[in-house]
């Protein structure tokens, strides 16, 4: 993957060995993932924006089965927990293996591991629940096998420091799990990510957000199924839309790149996706002008719904922040989708480690 110089200055870990399952048992760690949001208006598949909202995920190596099939142990807590399955259709506990083998663990499928979430992403929202998943499962796996550097008892430590061929085993392997690589570049990378394939390689660009962009964020009780939603979509769009989107994003992302909050007002003007999830989303244009009329600079579909994202001029003050927040509950209410809206900082860091024992 191509990264931002910003990134690329940043990368300094030196990767892993090959590593057999025993030399595992024992050792344990936590990372934490941040809730992401992907599209913001314009910018469909491509763009992404990190939040200070965050999954924990703990993973324990607690032996070897001799059947070379490994047992997991799961208990989860906070937003979904009941739904979660326990097994290894949980993508959270698939991801783990396949970040052990990732990063060099031979054998891994056999390692007996237990697994605790705690949850405060909320499902089916579009705020990234599954790239939360797939990317904390990825990359606990890859702290376990010691790959990345100073994780030892490590606390906040980011995974910036992982060798730049395993973060990039683990982003293509986010990126193949998902289907899509908005959400997963901006979970593991933090902040605002631009990321595609160019030449046929995975790439990634990290885009300065102003620190004046102040999100705000409607989660809403309604729920609403990415699959669903994208079944939405038409197959094709015309040409006119298509040079619509591509002129918001490519000024959109000029404008942030150059301090200018308003850039989120230019890529939240769509033509390729939301106005044919309102036709789902009934509600969506009325949580907009909510926002707008606060005085939010921005307002667009947090991914494929059912969050929305509007963005505040921290210029406004707190009274102008609390106003926004205000009219998006009072609109929740009156079109019937419930939930709250709060505050959420822009997560700068993305994936990183919590705690851990034993990782060398």
């Amino acid at each position: 993957m191509q990264r931002s110089p910003a990134f690329a200055a940043r990368s300094v870990g030196s990767g892993g060995g090959v590593m057999k399952a025993e030399a595992l048992v024992g050792r344990s760690v936590t990372v934490a993932v941040p809730a992401t949001v992907a599209n913001l208006g314009a910018g469909y598949d491509v763009l992404g924006l990190a939040l200070e909202m965050t999954n924990e995920l703990t993973v324990q190596v607690t032996g070897v089965s001799a059947s070379g099939k490994g047992t997991v142990t799961y208990g989860a807590s906070g937003e979904g927990a009941e739904e979660l399955a326990a097994n290894r259709t949980n993508m959270a506990l698939d991801a783990i293996y396949r970040g052990l083998s990732i990063a060099g663990v031979t054998g891994a499928d056999a390692l007996d591991l237990a697994v605790t979430a705690v949850n405060t992403i909320p499902l089916s929202r579009g705020l990234g629940s599954s790239a939360a998943a797939i990317v904390g499962g990825l990359f606990a796996g890859a702290a376990l096998a010691g790959t990345a550097a100073g994780a030892s008892g490590a606390s906040g430590a980011c995974f910036e420091s992982f060798s730049d061929p395993l973060t990039d085993k683990l982003f293509a392997a986010a990126d193949e799990i998902e289907g899509h690589p908005d959400n997963v570049a901006a979970a593991i990378f933090g902040g605002c990510v631009a990321s595609g394939r160019a030449n046929g390689v995975l790439t990634a660009r990290i885009i300065h957000v102003p620190h004046d962009a102040i999100p705000v964020v409607l989660i809403p009780d309604v729920r609403f199924e990415t699959s669903d939603m994208r079944a939405a979509l038409p197959k094709a769009v015309s040409i006119e839309d298509a040079v619509h989107n591509a002129s918001r994003l490519a000024l959109g992302i000029t404008a942030l790149e150059a301090g200018e909050v308003s850039g989120f007002a230019i890529l939240s003007d769509d033509r390729i996706h939301q106005p044919y999830r309102i036709k789902k989303y009934s509600a969506l244009p009325q949580l907009f002008a909510a926002a707008l009329n606060a005085g939010a600079t921005s307002a667009c579909l947090a991914g494929s719904g059912s969050s929305v994202l509007a963005i505040v001029d921290d210029e406004r003050g707190d009274d102008g922040i609390a106003a926004v927040i205000a009219a998006l509950d009072t609109a929740a209410t009156a079109t019937g989708v419930g939930g709250h809206a709060e505050q959420i900082e822009v997560d700068q860091e993305g994936v990183r480690i919590l705690r851990s024992v034993g990782v060398k």
